[in-house]
């Protein structure tokens, strides 16, 4: 060391407050304090870990019972089908009722709550048919749901609901994806519309039909045809 350099000046009373033990219990308490975290949260982790596998197993469970339940309706409606196919209809009216109710909430129950209907339809017990596809309630966005609301509109045709018939035609219009089913359901609000006298509104319909035919369509001639029969209607 240097001449020049000086030796820094520590205060006595200060190095003697200094004390190591008390140092060391701090570091253990602060040790301890680790290892509760560590053990809690250990606990913890353990706890979310059983619950993930619980979760999982829930989940492969339900994927398996539902691919059972889709499985046992697809051989239960087949069986339907036959029954129908050696015209066994009341047996199947009554198949119908209690699948559908078994199997609800599956694609097969939805296309179940279409053959129940058709069937009643065909009948000609209307109010029961009506009865089936009001309660199924079916959304648009599947085709089941798009032949149910159809049926159910042909069921108010037929009890001669005319007003009612046009709504639910106008609402399979409206939610349906395929031309077709769209053309055909204008069509058949159009034909309410008749019915009830509104041959303005009628002729609107079939408007939208042709405008929404290409160019060339040989249909569009038919509908030209209609506009002119429902047009005589209002001079």
């Amino acid at each position: 060391m240097s001449k020049n350099t000086k030796r820094p000046i520590v205060d006595p009373q200060y190095e003697e407050s200094v004390d190591p033990l008390s140092r060391e219990d701090k570091f253990l308490v602060s040790v301890l304090d680790l290892t509760g975290w560590i053990q809690k949260n250990r606990d913890m982790a353990i706890i979310g870990l059983v619950f993930c596998v619980l979760g999982v197993s829930a989940l492969l469970y339900y994927k398996s019972a539902k691919e059972e339940q889709v499985e046992q309706a697809t051989v239960r409606l087949e069986a339907i089908h036959q029954a129908i196919s050696i015209s066994a209809l009341e047996d199947a009216k009554s198949q119908l009722s209690t699948f559908i109710g078994r199997f609800e909430g599956t694609k097969q129950a939805d296309e179940g709550v279409v053959l129940l209907g058709r069937l009643h339809l065909e009948a000609e017990d209307f109010l029961v048919a009506i009865s089936v596809l009001e309660s199924a309630d079916l959304p648009l966005s599947s085709s089941s749901g798009v032949q149910a609301n159809s049926l159910l509109a042909k069921a108010f045709e037929s009890q001669g609901r005319w007003a009612d018939a046009e709504v639910q035609y106008l609402r399979v219009a409206a939610g349906a994806n395929l031309d077709f089913e769209v053309r055909e359901s204008l069509e058949a609000a159009a034909r309410s519309r008749t019915r009830q006298m509104d041959f303005a509104g009628a002729a609107s319909l079939y408007q939208q039909i042709i405008d929404g035919l290409e160019d060339q369509d040989p249909k569009k001639g038919f509908y030209v045809a209609r506009i002119a029969e429902v047009s005589e209607s209002l001079d």
